[in-house]
């Protein structure tokens, strides 16, 4: 079954923290990178900790890319709010539409599609709304 174009942007953005993946690891006698090394460390964890669950190290990395992703969402949305709309009232209402659909994306979304366990969408949306809050905070005292 192919993709919508939304469906594959979303799943490019998923799987980009795999493709990435800086870290070595050894299969059958040779050293590799990028997704076999992702694959080959989170099939390890999983034997080791259980299914759906990552590790120290992958879950670290992987919540990097979060902190990164809410960085830019408050860089774009500053940009439309600020610069397009001219309007503070604005970029509160996105970046309060960002965050209810972050909380979709991680309560509901990956969980049904993933099969992501509660503590991890928790962690996820920490991490992706905890900088979208503090950046309210400090731009509406």
């Amino acid at each position: 079954m192919r993709k919508g174009r939304i469906g594959g942007l979303y799943h490019a953005f998923v799987v980009l923290p795999d493709r990435l993946y800086p870290f070595k690891t050894k299969i059958k006698g040779q050293w590799t990178r990028g997704v076999r090394s992702y694959d080959a460390a989170v099939a390890r964890y999983q034997r080791t900790y259980g299914i759906g669950r990552y590790g120290y190290k992958i879950a670290a990395y992987r919540q990097l890319f979060h902190f990164v992703g809410s960085l830019l969402i408050i860089y774009a949305t500053t940009l439309l709010a600020l610069d397009f709309l001219g309007s503070r009232a604005a970029l509160f209402l996105l970046l309060t539409l960002a965050t209810l659909l972050i909380a979709y994306q991680e309560f509901f979304f990956q969980r049904k599609r993933y099969r992501q366990h509660w503590g991890k969408a928790v962690t996820d949306w920490i991490v992706w709304c905890a900088p979208i809050g503090v950046y309210l905070f400090n731009l509406f005292r």
